[in-house]
């Protein structure tokens, strides 16, 4: 069974990922600094083999020398699985570069998920930005946060760590305690879809097999034949829209999987969720009677993570998945071919999604 979707707490105005010693939560999971100043390699592996995101666990490695404020960011969604665009126009990527809207987007996915602990390895060399980042996040998900320092402390760390109560960790059987610690909540198993499971694969390799944007009237054979001579490649069937069953079969599993690893924008990835088993762009998803449509379960974190992003941006309705702005148009279209979906007609260069007229906005700014 899918679970009802839930948002948190509101709060005024939008999250930014801003933090200042003195202004801790009370009741928050531990802090723990493990001190590795030899850079014993032995720790790293005990950090990345903690790497169990099914139990609410994530190892992250930083980029080297990443100066970028959006960086750690980025790192934090590859180590959730989720996979940045790499190619597209400036509207279809704009968010990547945007320093709030990708940390609003970890914090998303970190509360649909459900992880609770998150270990971040080579802790010396991320910057002071990142820090606050990093104690921003913690503050807002409530997460356990294990940081590895593989030489000195840097000074920014230093100093935070003199405000923050935490525990220091010095020997190697400690560290592996450190790192192995569960969640403060560890995720349900039962009804849940595996999204960890996804294929690591991308850029999508030109010839895997690809999918019909769903319908409300499945296609025949002879459809699903010509757009595979269409498009070059083979088109595995999907359920009509409307009528996906709660449990995903294996060609619907195949693309669930890819929603999930090739978006990490929470908002595409819903739209493009709902537009795959509604045949709609806006919640709650109803049938042709005006009935509500049940959730398959490979959507249900997707969508969630959509309504925990629109709560983070300040929007006043929070209970749904966000309508998509004039600029996320195009980058739900570009998400869809990176998943290997497409409309029944060939698309043109210029041609996105079918969908209604949306609220929509200015051009957004990079922070």
């Amino acid at each position: 069974m899918p679970r009802t979707t839930t948002v948190p707490a509101t709060t005024t105005g939008a999250w930014k990922p801003t933090w200042s010693p003195g202004h801790t939560r009370p009741g928050l999971s531990p802090l723990t600094v493990v001190h590795d100043p030899n850079d014993d390699y032995a720790f790293m592996v005990a950090a990345l083999a903690a790497h169990t995101p099914a139990r609410g666990r994530i190892a992250v490695h930083p980029t080297p020398v990443a100066s970028v404020p959006a960086s750690l960011a980025h790192d934090l969604l590859r180590s959730i699985g989720k996979h940045l665009p790499v190619t597209g126009s400036e509207n279809e990527a704009y968010w990547v570069g945007n320093t709030e809207t990708a940390w609003r987007a970890v914090a998303a996915w970190i509360s649909a998920l459900r992880i609770g602990h998150v270990v971040v390895t080579r802790a010396h060399r991320i910057s002071s930005r990142h820090f606050e980042y990093l104690f921003a996040l913690r503050e807002l998900t409530k997460i356990r946060l294990t940081l590895l320092c593989h030489g000195p402390l840097p000074p920014a760390l230093a100093t935070a760590l003199a405000a923050l109560p935490h525990e220091a960790v010095h020997t190697l059987v400690a560290a592996r305690r450190a790192v192995a610690a569960p969640a403060p909540a560890p995720p349900p198993v039962a009804g849940r879809f595996a999204w960890w499971e996804a294929n690591g694969q991308f850029p999508p390799d030109e010839g895997e097999p690809c999918f019909l944007l769903p319908t409300r009237r499945a296609p025949g054979r002879s459809r699903i034949e010509a757009a595979a001579r269409r498009l070059g490649r083979a088109v595995l069937p999907l359920p009509a829209a409307g009528r996906f069953p709660p449990e995903p079969d294996e060609p619907t599993a195949l693309l669930a999987h890819r929603l999930h690893a090739r978006i990490a924008h929470p908002v595409h990835a819903a739209a493009l969720a709902v537009r795959v088993f509604a045949a709609q762009t806006d919640l709650p998803a109803r049938t042709g009677r005006g009935r509500e449509m049940r959730t398959p379960s490979w959507a249900v974190d997707l969508l969630e993570a959509a309504c925990h992003f629109g709560q983070l941006e300040g929007r006043a309705d929070n209970t749904s998945t966000p309508h998509l702005r004039s600029w996320d148009h195009a980058a739900v279209t570009e998400a869809a071919h990176a998943c290997g979906l497409y409309e029944h007609q060939a698309p043109g260069p210029k041609r996105h999604l079918a969908a209604p007229t949306s609220r929509s906005g200015g051009q957004p700014r990079a922070s």
